[in-house]
């Protein structure tokens, strides 16, 4: 009898132990739970306190313009010759424009501002009538063409450039252009960059003003390139001996000023002031 119920209190006892273990250890878990859940709230509001995700901006458009005049002349011009050969052909061609360029040198032009642009041999064929009616091509000489391409700073040079390379045996002027230069391209192009920026941060401080806010900062900025000027003459003329040489004799070429413009876009962060 004793046994049974010294049984029945270690057992009763050893029960009593485990519930509160378990007791215990659900206690823990919840209170772990409730300190995570309290963690996670503390770093959502910190988030949401430090990022505000809302933007109040304001978007201009900002242009600058300026007046340009070019300082760089270009012209193409060269000589083509004709001949039963090839080597006949060339022959004359090379005579031809050693002298025209001997005679764009004595000019003021240096020889550091001519170069080659295009050089061709071809063949050239005529088409004849044989005694079956039918037409035969029949190699009928030899054509050289040796384009120059003369690029200056003097730009008043243009009319006494093609004179004297038409009386020294130039028989082709192609073009005659006229544009801005790296480095005068490049300054005028920073300085209307700046001036739209200025001009867009007028227009939007302006518009503030009634609305009482100011800027407070820039997202963003777009620079529409702006278009350089190229001041192109075609030319294009094939001509022969003195008569039209005669015809270009000082034919006046005269540059001009063009307007250039750049445009800017501006995104600026606003605030109440």
């Amino acid at each position: 009898m004793d046994t049974r119920i010294n049984i029945a209190v270690i057992v009763g006892v050893v029960f009593v132990l485990a519930f509160a273990v378990t007791l215990t250890q659900y206690e823990n878990q919840a209170e772990s739970q409730d300190a995570e859940s309290e963690i996670s709230d503390e770093i959502i509001t910190h988030w949401t306190e430090e990022f505000d995700y809302t933007e109040n901006i304001i978007s201009v458009t900002g242009t600058a313009s300026a007046s340009s005049e070019p300082d760089t002349l270009i012209v193409v011009l060269g000589v083509e010759s004709e001949a039963k050969t090839a080597n006949e052909s060339l022959s004359k061609n090379s005579n031809s424009l050693n002298s025209v360029i001997s005679s764009l040198t004595s000019s003021g032009i240096s020889e550091d501002d001519i170069q080659t642009s295009n050089f061709r041999i071809y063949p050239l064929y005529d088409s004849i009538k044989d005694s079956n009616g039918n037409y035969q091509q029949i190699l009928i000489g030899y054509r050289v063409s040796n384009i120059l391409s003369i690029q200056t700073d003097k730009i008043n040079l243009a009319g006494n450039i093609i004179d004297a390379a038409v009386s020294s045996g130039a028989n082709r002027v192609d073009t005659v252009s006229f544009q801005l230069s790296d480095d005068k391209s490049q300054k005028i192009s920073d300085n209307l960059i700046a001036n739209a920026i200025t001009d867009a941060t007028q227009k939007a401080e302006k518009a503030l003003v009634p609305l009482k806010q100011q800027i407070v900062g820039v997202k963003s900025v777009v620079i529409h390139d702006s278009a350089i000027p190229y001041y192109d003459s075609p030319m294009r003329a094939s001509f022969d001996g003195m008569a039209m040489e005669s015809s270009m004799k000082s034919a006046p070429i005269m540059s001009g000023d063009e307007e250039i413009t750049t445009n800017v876009s501006v995104i600026f962060y606003i605030a109440p002031m």
